[in-house]
């Protein structure tokens, strides 16, 4: 857990002299996707600004630290938000809310304080996962138009199973404050079915977990309630996505397709803007925040 941050003097006059809504973001990557691809013509009403830049030796954003600045900035007059990722919650072993699948109550819910919004979603890089802009940016890279958002829906669900298992001992190894796998684990080469599965049992042991299987069943159990089935398939990724380590599905997604998505975060979220799909659960905190103006 990051030490307490505050913003230096120089930082509040600017701030103060600005005006309107200042709004911490976790680091510079969400700044680039949240500022810059989807909310960059906003005007001068809002603020964004990344809680990586801040404090002695940079590099030291996050979730705490966007808690920490919004804090000191609100106690210096400052009209100050954050928006933080759901896994603020895994790390803070917040379990009642992690483990909530109703939307409404999960977004009513204000463990942080009324300035600070926490994302449904793992992280940011889950709301990157949308088939249909990953079908455009799949179809551009290779020069085809092969690519449909039905067919990359089908790669993505097709994986399921994968997925839930690298959630699963992300969040064993959280628990017991152990090392969670790399978000490539698995990826290069490509592990499948219980060739990943063991291979994340093995890791998890390796860390230090004394049951590593009955960890990511309990956790898979868990995982599952997330999952409709025999839903749509578009519901049921919708829904699946809240719970999957973001970083560590684009990954093996990209791997199992064989298109770097991982590596064109902000191309596909720059495709969200441009279809005017930036999520709209996001688009409704930046007007709330607007709006306290």
């Amino acid at each position: 857990m990051s030490g307490f941050k505050r913003l230096k003097h120089a930082d509040q006059l600017v701030l103060k002299q600005r005006g309107g809504v200042v709004v911490f973001l976790e680091s510079t990557e969400d700044f680039e996707i949240i500022h810059k691809r989807w909310f960059f013509d906003e005007g001068q009403d809002i603020c964004f600004q990344a809680a990586d830049t801040y404090g002695a030796g940079r590099g030291g954003g996050g979730c705490r630290t966007v808690i920490d600045l919004v804090t000191d900035a609100r106690s210096n007059g400052i009209q100050a938000y954050g928006l933080v990722d759901r896994d603020v919650l895994l790390g803070d072993q917040n379990w009642l809310l992690w483990w909530e699948c109703a939307d409404q109550t999960f977004s009513l819910a204000r463990p942080y304080g009324a300035h600070i919004r926490v994302l449904l979603r793992w992280e940011l890089e889950n709301y990157l996962l949308d088939p249909d802009t990953m079908r455009i940016e799949a179809n551009d890279e290779e020069m085809t138009s092969t690519h449909t958002a039905e067919s990359v829906l089908a790669r993505c669900l097709g994986c399921a199973n994968e997925l839930k298992d690298r959630a699963a001992a992300s969040i064993a190894a959280r628990a017991e404050n152990l090392t969670a796998p790399a978000p490539g684990f698995g990826c290069n080469p490509l592990k499948v079915g219980a060739e990943l599965t063991d291979a994340l049992h093995e890791f998890l042991r390796s860390k230090g977990l004394g049951d590593p299987v009955a960890a990511m069943i309990t956790a898979r159990e868990r995982i599952d309630q997330f999952d409709a089935p025999t839903d749509r398939p578009y519901v049921r990724w919708d829904r699946l996505l809240r719970i999957l380590d973001g970083k560590a599905a684009l990954k093996y997604i990209s791997r199992q397709m064989g298109v770097r998505f991982d590596e064109r975060r902000a191309a596909l979220a720059r495709r969200m803007y441009e279809r005017g799909t930036v999520p709209a659960e996001i688009r409704g905190y930046i007007d709330e925040f607007k709006g306290a103006i």
